[in-house]
C-alpha cells in the first residue's frame, strides 16, 4: 500500500488516468492516516486525564489528612480518629500507582502498536517518538519526584499508626489498627512489585558506590600507614 503511494506521487499526471486503482490506494492510506491521529488524540486524551486525576486525589488526600489532624490538634478531639488515615492513604496510593500503570499500558501501545503503522503510512522512523525523548530526558529527577510523592501515603499511614498505638484499648480499635497496617503493607507491596526494575536499579547504583568509597578508604588508610 505504502508503495503504491509512493509510485504514485512519483509518477506523472498522466499515469494517474492508466491506473485508476490509484487514487483508491490514496484515500485508503488517507483514512488509515486519520484513524491513526484520532486514536493517538484519544489515548493521549485519557492519559492527561488520569494524570490530572491522580494529582487532583493527591490534593484531596492531603486535604483531609489536614481536617483531621485540625480535629486531633485544636478541637482536642479523639486522636484515635487518625486511625482512618491509614486506610486512606493506602486506598488514595494504590489508585495512583494503578492510574500510573494504566499510563504506561498506554505508551506501550503507542510504541508497540501504532507507531509502527505510522512509520508505513509516512515512510518516516521519526514519528510518534515522544515517549523514548521523555523518557530519555527525566532523568533522576523525575524519578525522585515519583518517589516523594508515592512516599507522603505510607509515611503518613505509619505515622499515624505509631501515634495512636498506646492509645489503643478495646478489640475494635485493635480491628481498625490492624486493618490500616494491612492495608500499608499492601500498598507498600504494590509499590514494590511496580517498581521493581527501578528499585533493583538504585539498590545496584548504591551498592557500586558503597563499594567504591570502601576500596578507596581502603587505599587511603594503606597510603596512611606507609607515610
Amino acid at each position: 500500500m505504502w508503495e503504491d503511494l509512493v509510485r504514485q506521487r512519483g509518477a506523472p499526471p498522466g499515469d494517474e488516468a492508466a491506473d485508476p486503482t490509484r487514487p483508491l490506494a490514496a484515500a485508503r492510506i488517507d483514512n488509515r492516516t486519520n484513524l491513526l491521529v484520532a486514536e493517538y488524540n484519544a489515548i493521549r486524551a485519557a492519559m492527561a486525564q488520569k494524570a490530572g486525576a491522580s494529582h487532583a486525589l493527591v490534593g484531596a488526600y492531603l486535604t483531609v489528612v489536614a481536617v483531621i489532624l485540625g480535629f486531633v490538634v485544636a478541637n482536642r478531639a479523639d486522636p484515635r480518629l487518625l486511625l482512618a488515615v491509614p486506610v486512606l492513604a493506602a486506598i488514595s496510593g494504590i489508585t495512583i500507582l494503578r492510574r500510573r500503570q494504566d499510563r504506561e499500558a498506554a505508551n506501550r501501545y503507542i510504541r508497540d502498536v501504532l507507531r509502527p503503522v505510522a512509520v508505513e503510512c509516512s515512510g518516516d522512523d521519526r514519528v510518534f517518538r515522544w515517549d523514548d525523548f521523555y523518557a530519555q530526558q527525566k532523568g533522576s529527577r523525575s524519578l525522585l519526584y515519583e518517589f516523594g510523592l508515592q512516599l507522603v501515603f505510607p509515611l503518613s499511614g505509619f505515622v499515624c499508626l505509631f501515634v495512636t498505638l498506646p492509645l489503643l484499648g478495646s478489640a475494635g480499635e485493635w480491628l481498625a489498627w490492624l486493618t490500616g497496617l494491612g492495608f500499608l503493607v499492601a500498598l507498600v507491596t504494590t509499590y514494590v512489585h511496580q517498581n521493581r526494575t527501578h528499585l533493583a536499579r538504585a539498590v545496584a547504583g548504591a551498592r557500586a558506590v558503597g563499594l567504591s568509597l570502601a576500596r578507596r578508604l581502603r587505599g587511603y588508610g594503606r597510603g596512611g600507614g606507609l607515610s
